[in-house]
């Protein structure tokens, strides 16, 4: 392969490295949004119970060790503003994982077109190489 062929080949390896790269990222993030979205279905759940308390119901805070009694009221704030959050770092990780994936098509694409040229310059030397051969 010519220095120009070995060029194009290093090009085409460092875009393979650039698309695991973002594989491996959006692997990543998948696995956080898993994660955020078993936290939001366990609030939902935690919220779904205090609306079925009656104001006198107790509910109690963990607090280390102890448990500590907690108004009714303000443990609903309290995990409404954890779903509030949730849903925040949610969106967020859709959004990236979005992005990235439209990245990696777009590189997936790139990578496909200079494996194409690559060929056809391989071949290209191959005929080359074969018709300088065959004038000897």
């Amino acid at each position: 392969m010519s220095n120009e062929g070995q060029v194009f080949a290093a090009a085409v390896d460092s875009e393979i490295a650039k698309f695991r790269a973002l594989q491996d990222e959006l692997k990543n993030l998948q696995n956080d949004l898993s994660i955020v979205l078993g936290q939001e279905t366990e609030n939902e759940m935690v919220m779904m119970e205090l609306d079925l308390l009656a104001e006198p119901a107790g509910v109690f805070k963990l607090l280390g060790p102890i448990l500590v009694p907690q108004d009714l009221d303000e443990s609903k704030q309290t995990v409404q503003k954890r779903l509030e959050f949730i849903r925040g770092e949610k969106e967020r990780l859709q959004k990236k994982i979005s992005q990235i994936e439209h990245s990696g098509e777009e590189l997936a694409k790139n990578i496909s077109g200079m494996q194409a040229n690559l060929q056809r310059t391989t071949v290209e030397a191959v005929r080359a190489i074969a018709a300088e051969h065959g004038r000897q």
